[in-house]
């Protein structure tokens, strides 16, 4: 996959209607002796609330979005993968205000399958973790073009 290719995959994640409105922002993603990672960030804003903290539900949406930017360059070109399962351990709750900062680092992947662990920390303390499997899918000309 060239440079142009992933930087346009990465955006179109990025630009999912879920991730944009959640205030998803990469900070960086990088690949290097078969080791993927993906850093990412989010405000904590009245939107990502209930009952006065942090939805568990944000978390998992953007653990998982994450995941597939640290996936993103293993990709083979005409490759996707799609979340296969997805389990998430919310530790500790996460007020309005914080900055959350996420990571992904791809653990192994196989020919069909990817597992990934991401984590989501605040100041340093660890708020949750989730374990991802990604189902690698060939993508139809249609949706490569």
């Amino acid at each position: 996959m060239t440079h142009s290719d992933l930087q346009s995959r990465r955006q179109a994640i990025l630009d999912v209607p879920l991730n944009r409105h959640l205030g998803l922002v990469l900070e960086e993603a990088t690949e290097t002796s078969g080791s993927a990672v993906a850093h990412a960030r989010f405000d904590v804003q009245a939107h990502h609330l209930a009952f006065g903290g942090l939805h568990g539900g944000v978390l998992y949406a953007l653990m998982d979005a994450v995941s597939m930017l640290a996936l993103l360059p293993t990709l083979a070109p005409g490759q996707h993968a799609v979340t296969h399962d997805l389990h998430a351990s919310m530790m500790r709750t996460v007020a309005q205000g914080a900055c959350c900062r996420l990571s992904a680092q791809v653990l192994r992947q196989g020919r069909t399958l990817a597992f990934i662990e991401a984590t989501a920390r605040v100041e340093g303390a660890l708020v949750a973790s989730a374990r991802v499997t990604k189902s690698i899918t060939v993508r139809s000309p249609e949706e490569q073009a």
